[in-house]
């Protein structure tokens, strides 16, 4: 009989559940109510608000009237100001986190440096952070190189691994530039359920990473804890389990990313445990 252990920090986050309750709080007030894209990457919390009665914008001229609110990720200033220009409540529910990074970005650009983001070049958050120190901002590239007088400012998306910005920026220390300014602008509770997951990892024969499939801070946990267990799956919810594929391990690990609900993770570890497994949290 397999144990079952859970990673922990489970559940939201901070940034996910301060999003989650701007979003509902919103529906009391308003006739309508939007969010500009997904509010947050996960499926399951996305059907739940469509139920309530949240519909997600693709553009803000599908927009008419009510309000709108900015997810999570954050968005580009110019969004803004077409909802201003199209008289909408805007509702900000960016995570405090990311906005930091895009005030450090804002700033530093405003300084004269060459902004240098490290992440996912078409992630939402990471558009808005170039947004935000336009034009003079880059998605980091191993390849790329500036004048070696020119001063770099690094930040970092909050949700990528610690290793990714210690590599780019010892790459970039290579170069030989003049000045080289580093925020590390990682969230810390991402970087928490990252340690958490890698510990896991190391004392079970497989770990189940529970989370969206376009979750930047789920499929980054799959990535790192794949060097530390012989299997490492990805599923988005409890229907993707098929219980007889994992009878025959002894200890089975479950992570989730931070826009997981806790619901979601006990489901998984009772479907486990109806299998014959035993959860040990």
């Amino acid at each position: 009989m397999p144990r079952i252990l859970i990673a922990r920090p489970t559940g939201f986050c901070f940034g996910v559940e301060r999003a989650l309750r701007l979003a509902r709080n919103a529906l009391r007030k308003y006739p309508r109510v939007w969010t500009y894209g997904e509010l947050v990457h996960n499926p399951d919390v996305l059907r739940e608000l469509q139920n309530e009665g949240i519909r997600i914008a693709a553009r803000i001229s599908a927009v008419r009237d009510g309000a709108i609110i900015i997810r999570a990720h954050g968005c580009p200033p110019e969004v803004l100001t077409q909802c201003r220009a199209r008289g909408l409540e805007i509702i900000d529910a960016t995570c405090p986190y990311v906005r930091r990074v895009q005030q450090v970005a804002r700033r530093l650009a405003a300084e004269g440096y060459q902004v240098v983001v490290v992440g996912e070049r078409n992630h939402p958050e990471v558009r808005a952070i170039l947004a935000a120190a336009a034009p003079r901002a880059l998605v980091y590239s191993p390849a790329r190189r500036f004048r070696k007088t020119e001063k770099i400012g690094v930040v970092a998306q909050t949700t990528i691994g610690r290793d990714r910005l210690k590599a780019a920026v010892a790459n970039l220390l290579d170069f030989g530039y003049t000045e080289i300014r580093v925020f590390n602008t990682i969230c810390a509770e991402v970087t928490a359920r990252q340690a958490a997951a890698v510990r896991l990892a190391k004392r079970v024969e497989a770990v189940i990473v529970v989370g969206g499939r376009n979750s930047a801070n789920t499929t980054r946990l799959a990535e790192i804890i794949q060097p530390h267990c012989r299997r490492v799956v990805h599923i988005t919810g409890p229907a993707e389990i098929d219980p007889a594929e994992w009878q025959g391990f002894c200890r089975i690990g479950i992570a989730a990313g931070a826009s997981t609900p806790a619901k979601v993770v006990a489901e998984v570890a009772r479907i486990l445990r109806m299998s014959g497994g035993r959860k040990d949290e």
